[in-house]
């Protein structure tokens, strides 16, 4: 009995190892997996990337009773975020939101870009995703749950002064209450597809009801547009039967670029927040415009000596400080490149087809 009763828990032990190893492969075949998933996402952000968005515009009506005045947050005139640390998939952010009143609120968010975990939600997402892929954080910003976003496409968009490939994603999510429908949200989303960091929301909101006869109504919409960063340069073709590039990096909204053959000079806009500390570095070709010495005006003001001036054999870099809000900059040279009219150009084409034409009639003729 002893001897029967001895092989029956050998038996048992043998099958609880087999469990044990059964679940222990399968979790570890759950942990590459997940470890393979993840590996597809990567961070295409580091510390101290910066991207301001002083394109920002809210629209508001409403006569929802308690709700006919747009709320104070919606008044926003410029906001800025910047990316503190970055390990493994983990980022830390710092956002700054600038109010219309001159009040400012600062936020540290944190998110992993692989699972979602964290407070960063979709305002930076995995780089190089691509059509049909999965975002791994939700959008929480705006409805009661939480809502998962696939990539709809990529296309090729202007922000912060250069064309670049985003993915985007738009979605309608209706407003129910019970089950009546009142409206919907409308939202769209662009992200720069090699970093992962937002460059557009648009977002609007609809919704109205009918109460003892009356008709109420809210409508409300948004948009915040990147328009400077550090993370790309801006740039500027100049044209006129040649083609010239001038880069510039800054942390203020450009605008207004101008370049002048007769008066040997670049010009520009430069806007950010008032008061705050503003840069703008700007490369120029010295096949398109140079100096000796150069002159560089703020709002008319001679701003030289304060500039900080570089250069190599084929460009010209020059370093131009300020204190923010708009301000207009002229980098005068003292030579262009030579204006060619194309009024001239046909008479030139004329009178070339013409000496061509008398050279051939000489050979003949010897």
């Amino acid at each position: 009995m002893e001897y029967e009763r001895h092989k029956r828990d050998v038996k048992m032990y043998g099958k609880k190892i087999a469990l044990v190893a059964c679940v222990s492969v399968f979790l570890i075949v759950l942990m590459f997996s997940a470890m393979e998933v993840y590996a597809q996402y990567t961070v295409g952000v580091k510390a101290g990337d910066w991207a301001g968005f002083g394109d920002i515009s809210f629209e508001y009506a409403s006569n929802m009773p308690g709700y006919e005045e747009p709320p104070p947050e919606m008044n926003v005139s410029w906001s800025d975020m910047e990316i503190l640390d970055v390990s493994g998939n983990n980022i830390t952010g710092r956002s700054t939101t600038i109010y219309a009143n001159g009040t400012e609120r600062t936020d540290v968010t944190w998110g992993n870009i692989a699972t979602g975990e964290g407070n960063l939600s979709v305002g930076i997402i995995p780089s190089n995703l691509g059509s049909g892929d999965e975002i791994p954080a939700n959008l929480t910003w705006y409805t009661e749950e939480p809502l998962k976003l696939f990539i709809n496409g990529t296309v090729t968009r202007r922000y912060a002064g250069a064309n670049r490939e985003v993915n985007y994603v738009n979605i309608t999510y209706p407003v129910v209450y019970g089950d009546v429908t009142l409206g919907a949200w409308n939202m769209s989303f662009y992200w720069d597809k090699q970093t992962g960091v937002m460059c557009e929301e648009i977002v609007s909101y609809a919704i109205s009801y009918t109460e003892d006869t009356t008709q109420y109504y809210m409508n409300m919409s948004m948009l915040y547009r990147m328009t400077a960063t550090n993370m790309w340069p801006a740039v500027f073709t100049v044209t006129n039967g040649y083609t010239f590039n001038v880069t510039m990096i800054s942390n203020s909204t450009i605008s207004n670029f101008n370049f002048s053959e007769s008066l040997k000079q670049i010009s520009f806009n430069v806007t950010g927040p008032a008061d705050k500390a503003g840069y703008c570095n700007i490369t120029i070709p010295k096949n398109l415009l140079r100096d000796s010495p150069w002159t560089i005006l703020l709002n008319s003001t001679d701003w030289t000596t304060l500039c900080s001036i570089t250069e190599n054999a084929t460009h010209t870099f020059i370093y131009i400080p300020y204190s923010c809000s708009t301000n207009t900059i002229q980098i005068i040279g003292t030579w262009a490149i030579p204006e060619f009219p194309s009024a001239i150009i046909l008479p030139i084409l004329m009178i070339a087809t013409m000496v061509s034409v008398i050279l051939c009639r000489r050979r003949r003729k010897t």
